[in-house]
């Protein structure tokens, strides 16, 4: 009537449980770092992406700016200054021909202490366009333009990073 079970024989024993619930947790905690740190790779990704896109849509307001202060035209009465750490475009805007107004310059200028790129419309304030860039470097070129009796040409050299390769863009006369 009675049947003897053999109770050893069935189900798993503490140690086994600990090491099967020890070897899952490694497992999950390999995966969850490969999904944080991929997650980690794609914000930075994106932040980088966006500082580019940011710095290409200051590049052509800076141009646009140029062109409109009549930058390479018959008209253009070398209305620009250049400096390391900035770009001054003296435009007449009202057109009276008057290059000293103050209240129609534009400068673009880089704060290295601060690492922002602002920018000064007449006689109001810097307004920060990006922040943090790495560095910004103005320069015309060719550096000797006055004795080719030329207009230079703006060369910007940058860095949005600081692990990222140093870049160049180069503004030029519309006419050469």
């Amino acid at each position: 009537m009675f049947q003897r079970i053999d109770i050893s024989k069935s189900g798993f024993t503490l140690v086994e449980i600990l090491l099967s619930t020890g070897i899952g947790l490694l497992l999950i905690l390999f995966v969850l770092k490969t999904f944080l740190d991929y997650q980690q790779m794609a914000l930075k990704q994106r932040d980088t992406a966006r500082i580019q896109a940011t710095f290409q849509r200051i590049l052509m307001m800076m141009k646009s700016e140029l062109i409109q202060a009549g930058y390479g035209l018959d008209s253009y009465q070398e209305g620009i200054q250049i400096t390391d750490e900035g770009i001054q475009i003296q435009k007449d805007g009202n057109l009276d021909g008057d290059l000293g107004d103050s209240r129609e310059d534009i400068v673009y200028r880089f704060f290295p202490d601060d690492q922002k790129l602002s920018r000064k419309s007449g006689q109001g304030y810097f307004q920060i366009l990006l922040e943090p860039i790495y560095f910004v470097f103005f320069q015309a070129h060719p550096l000797d333009f006055e004795s080719h009796k030329s207009i230079p040409c703006v060369r910007i050299r940058f860095q949005l990073q600081e692990l990222d390769a140093i870049q160049e863009a180069t503004l030029c006369p519309l006419n050469p």
